[in-house]
């Protein structure tokens, strides 16, 4: 099963037989390789210039804050907050 189906609830629950910690930790790194991928190719498209903001439409901006070095939140480009967010989840 996979998420492209149209059933969320079958496409990510855990196969019969699966140890369950196994099958997060593949799937999380999956899951990263794919977002690492989708990033490298919109990083020729969304540039500080043309996507200065990280948000979800009009009504929601995203601030960078990783809680240890930066405490206090940042208005970054949406380019640079995945940057930050990428690395931070290396």
């Amino acid at each position: 099963m996979t998420l492209g189906s149209g059933n969320m609830a079958r496409a990510v629950e855990l196969p019969n037989g699966e140890d369950l910690h196994e099958w997060l930790a593949v799937n999380t790194i999956e899951f990263y390789n794919e977002i690492n991928l989708l990033y490298g190719i919109l990083t020729e498209f969304c540039t500080p210039e043309n996507c200065p903001i990280m948000s979800a439409g009009p009504k929601y901006e995203y601030l960078w804050a990783d809680g240890q070095s930066v405490k206090t939140p940042l208005k970054v480009s949406a380019s640079e907050y995945i940057d930050f967010l990428m690395t931070w989840v290396e």
